[in-house]
């Protein structure tokens, strides 16, 4: 599934080659799984024509983004704007025609592709090498973007059909501060690759798209601590909650718990209760929450990109591999079923915690890999 950086870097394509555009021309199919506005229509094809006629000339003015959902905002010509609303749910994904793009999308064998391309010392595979015909297969929905002479298609293609498109208007979603109060945004929890106060930005080329968290900015490390200390259940669940941690999926959350040191099974608050104290545990937690997120953002999910001692690397292809797999540092993964999701973790830095009165802070260097948790975390952050 996209997590959010595959959604920052599909945002960023979006906005280095289609803002300012008009579109020319939509083509969208009748599916009322896609589109959830089907399915109550008593006239699916008016109601699919109707569509495509308010995305037809409009413009497109900012690209946004919170958690796994995205989306254009549009002005039509002397009208209030339009909010087209994306989310890819399992497999859906945007391609742009002749544009490269450098995700790899490692489950179902792409870590396999990837390792071959790289002993071949041949360059990444691409959309743009992938893609022979246009449409692509399991194309759901089509657009042309024109500015003058340039032209851009947009297909978003999803095979197993669990992706959702919707077309929002009226006067509680002209600013993306309400938009993120209007169903289904108002839900969500924070977007933790997003600062709470929003830099002065420089002229955008690469990274990420949209930092600013239209008013729903993450929690502090105070209110974190409340958090983790009042649900009563497994930490990689809990990572993997939208209400409180969108845009965190499968890869993402192994990753934070990875750098963390902290077993994906780990109840914490059934091992910590001092709600007026932050135990060394919860806060190393936050650091790599906030770390993984903003780093695999910065770098629009390019895996090539990724910290050399991620998880992430590595985790992939179980079924395949005759040996357990192991980090660039050496430690042996391991899985386990958690909340009904597999995990990936290392058995010898995750262990499951002791009870509070026991707990020590960690301190002991030599149990992290140089370049790892907090001291990473700022590096990373100020090096990549």
């Amino acid at each position: 599934m996209p997590e959010v950086a595959e959604v920052a870097h599909v945002c960023a394509q979006l906005r280095r080659n289609i803002l300012g555009h008009r579109i020319k021309s939509v083509l969208a199919s009748n599916d009322p799984l896609i589109f959830p506005f089907l399915k109550l229509s008593t006239d699916p094809d008016k109601e699919l024509s109707t569509f495509q006629n308010a995305l037809t000339g409009c413009s497109v003015s900012s690209i946004g983004r919170h958690g796994k959902y995205f989306w254009m905002r549009l002005q039509p010509r002397d009208k209030s704007s339009l909010v087209l609303l994306m989310h890819f749910g399992m497999t859906g994904m945007v391609k742009l025609r002749n544009i490269n793009s450098h995700l790899i999308f490692m489950e179902n064998g792409g870590d396999k592709k990837r390792l071959d391309k790289l002993k071949q010392t041949e360059k990444e595979p691409s959309v743009a090498d992938e893609e022979v015909t246009w449409p692509p297969k399991f194309t759901k929905f089509e657009m042309t973007f024109e500015d003058g002479d340039n032209q851009v298609e947009f297909a978003f293609v999803d095979p197993r059909r669990l992706a959702r498109i919707r077309l929002l208007t009226g006067d509680s979603i002209q600013n993306d501060l309400d938009l993120l109060n209007h169903p289904p945004l108002d839900v969500l929890g924070p977007d933790y690759s997003k600062p709470r106060e929003l830099l002065k930005q420089e002229q955008f080329t690469m990274g990420d798209p949209d930092p600013d968290n239209h008013g729903r900015p993450r929690l502090t490390l105070a209110e974190f601590n409340k958090l983790i200390l009042t649900k009563k259940k497994p930490i990689k669940s809990l990572l993997l909650d939208q209400n409180c941690f969108a845009g965190v999926g499968n890869w993402v959350a192994d990753e934070i718990l990875f750098n963390a040191r902290i077993h994906p099974a780990e109840v914490i608050s059934n091992k910590i209760d001092n709600v007026t104290t932050i135990h060394p545990v919860i806060e190393r937690l936050y650091e790599n929450l906030v770390y993984v997120c903003e780093t695999a953002v910065k770098v629009e999910g390019n895996v090539d990109h990724f910290p050399k001692h991620w998880l992430m690397l590595h985790r992939w292809g179980k079924s395949r591999k005759k040996e357990k797999p192991k980090t660039n540092d050496g430690y042996l993964l391991d899985y386990v079923t958690v909340g009904g999701r597999t995990s990936c973790y290392s058995p010898e830095l995750q262990k499951m915690l002791k009870q509070d009165s026991k707990i020590k802070a960690t301190t002991d260097k030599q149990k992290f890999p140089q370049g790892s948790s907090k001291e990473c975390y700022i590096w990373s952050l100020g090096n990549i």
